[in-house]
């Protein structure tokens, strides 16, 4: 599967340091929700609905952690910040779908609380 490649390859590169972070960060953050996104679609297509929430969810923590986690860089956590809710409107969306509101709120609120907590600003 070339998206779950695609994935993992730029999540290795959020954890190494950029020469120029402040041009790669909002590429690189992209680069990986996309990737992300795109896998989830792959598993929509196929009707397969717990591995389409396993890599919507993925992708959602795995940029609330970069977020939160103060050895990455300052421009990719501000980053991860502002284009959160890619992935939380995807499962909104998802969600909304499958009548469990209740466990998009939960994700909501997690992010609310660890956005204010470990803004980077």
């Amino acid at each position: 599967m070339h998206e779950h490649h695609a994935m993992l390859y730029y999540q290795q590169q959020m954890k190494c340091i950029c020469p120029r972070p402040g041009l790669h960060a909002p590429a690189l953050v992209a680069n990986y929700i996309e990737a992300g996104l795109s896998t989830a679609r792959h598993y929509e297509k196929n009707h397969n609905l717990l591995l389409q929430e396993l890599y919507l969810r993925r992708t959602f923590h795995e940029i609330l952690n970069k977020m939160c986690d103060s050895l990455v860089h300052c421009a990719i956590r501000k980053q991860c910040l502002e284009q959160l809710y890619k992935p939380l409107l995807a499962l909104k969306r998802f969600y909304r779908s499958h009548n469990s509101i209740k466990k998009y709120l939960i994700l909501e609120r997690e992010a609310r609380i660890l956005s204010h907590e470990f803004n980077p600003f």
